[in-house]
C-alpha cells in the first residue's frame, strides 16, 4: 500500500493522538480521589478530555463525514459544562434543571467518540503499538461515558443508589457534582467486571445500565481484538 507524504503525516499525528488520549484518560482515572475533595476538578478533566479528543484525534481522523458532529457535540458539551457550574453558583434552580440535558450531551459526545475511535482503528493501514494504545484509550472512554450515564441516572432516581456506599452530602454545592467522582469510579468497576456496591439491587433501571456498561466493555474488547488480530494475520500471510 503506497501512501503519500501527507497521509503518512496524518497517520503520525493520529497515532500521537492515540497515545496522548490514553495517558490523559489514565490521569483522569487516577485524579478521581482528588476530584472527590475538589469537586470542580472532574468537570475540568472532562473539558480537557473533550479537547484532547477533538484536537489530537478527530482532527487527523479519516472519518470526515462525522467530524462536524464530533466538533458540534464537543463544543456544546464544554459550553454546557461551564454554564452548568456558573448556574449552580448564581441560580441553583436553573443549574439543577440544566443537569439532565448537560449530562445527555456528554453521553452522546463520548459515545460518538467511541464509535469513531473503533471505525478509525479498523481503517488503520498498520497495526502498531500506537494503534493498540488507541484501542486501550477507547476502552477507557467507554468507562468515562458510563460514569456520565450513571450521573444522569442519579439525577433522575437518587433512590437507585445506596446512600451508605456514597460520600456524605454537604450543605454547600450541588449533589450531582459531589457524587460524580464516585459514580465515575463505579463505572470503571462495572466496565472491568470488578463490580460496585453503590447500586441498589432491586432497582431494575440502574441494573440495566450497569449491565449495558459491562457488556459494552466486553464487546469492545472482544470485537476490537478480533479485528486487530485479523489484520495482523492477514499482513503476515
Amino acid at each position: 500500500m503506497k501512501l503519500t507524504r501527507e497521509q503518512l503525516q496524518r497517520i503520525r499525528h493520529r497515532h500521537l493522538g492515540y497515545r496522548i488520549t490514553l495517558v490523559y484518560e489514565l490521569v483522569l482515572l487516577l485524579m478521581l480521589p482528588l476530584a472527590q475533595l475538589f469537586t470542580p476538578l472532574l468537570s475540568l478533566l472532562l473539558i480537557g478530555q473533550a479537547l484532547v479528543l477533538m484536537v489530537f484525534v478527530s482532527r487527523f481522523s479519516s472519518l470526515k463525514r462525522t467530524r462536524p458532529l464530533m466538533y458540534g457535540l464537543g463544543c456544546t458539551a464544554i459550553a454546557l459544562e461551564v454554564i452548568w457550574h456558573l448556574a449552580l453558583i448564581w441560580t441553583p434552580d436553573f443549574g439543577r434543571a440544566l443537569t439532565l440535558p448537560h449530562v445527555v450531551v456528554w453521553v452522546m459526545f463520548l459515545l460518538v467518540a467511541v464509535v469513531r475511535k473503533v471505525r478509525s482503528l479498523i481503517r488503520e493501514p498498520f497495526v502498531t503499538m500506537s494503534v493498540m494504545l488507541g484501542a486501550a484509550s477507547g476502552y477507557l472512554t467507554v468507562g468515562i461515558a458510563g460514569g456520565v450515564l450513571l450521573t444522569a441516572m442519579w439525577v433522575l432516581q437518587p433512590a437507585a443508589f445506596l446512600a451508605s456506599a456514597l460520600p456524605a452530602l454537604t450543605a454547600s454545592g450541588d449533589a450531582s457534582v459531589a457524587m460524580a467522582p464516585s459514580l465515575m469510579a463505579a463505572s470503571f468497576g462495572l466496565l472491568t467486571t470488578v463490580g460496585t456496591d453503590v447500586l441498589t439491587p432491586s432497582n431494575v433501571a440502574v441494573q440495566v445500565i450497569a449491565n449495558v456498561i459491562t457488556i459494552a466493555g466486553q464487546l469492545y474488547v472482544a470485537i476490537l481484538i478480533a479485528l486487530i488480530l485479523g489484520r495482523v494475520q492477514k499482513r503476515l500471510s
